[in-house]
């Protein structure tokens, strides 16, 4: 009985221990904005070498090598994937 004694009153005290949700401190406005700015130039890096890649293929296949092009196109999505996932696994953390 007083193991579960002992454990209902460890409980109680953890019960008491408060949860503060996540604030931003003041004056870090400024790193927000060049995380979104980051994210964005991301994604416009992706974008274009997702175009650079499918102009690669279609050349690549006209020629019959479209299986070495077809990487060009792949990594980019990858890379969209791993900032998309990023940028929501922070928000996740952060519980926005």
């Amino acid at each position: 009985m007083a193991l579960y004694e002992s454990l209902a009153a460890a409980a109680d005290v953890i019960a008491l221990v408060p949860d503060p949700g996540p604030a931003q401190p003041p004056g870090t406005e400024g790193v927000t904005t060049i995380v979104s700015w980051l994210k964005w130039i991301g994604y416009v890096v992706v974008a274009g070498a997702i175009i650079v890649g499918g102009i690669a293929i279609a050349v690549s296949f006209r020629r019959g090598e479209g299986h070495d092009a077809l990487p060009k196109v792949l990594w980019p999505m990858a890379g969209a994937i791993v900032i998309g996932a990023g940028a929501a696994w922070i928000g996740v953390v952060a519980g926005s």
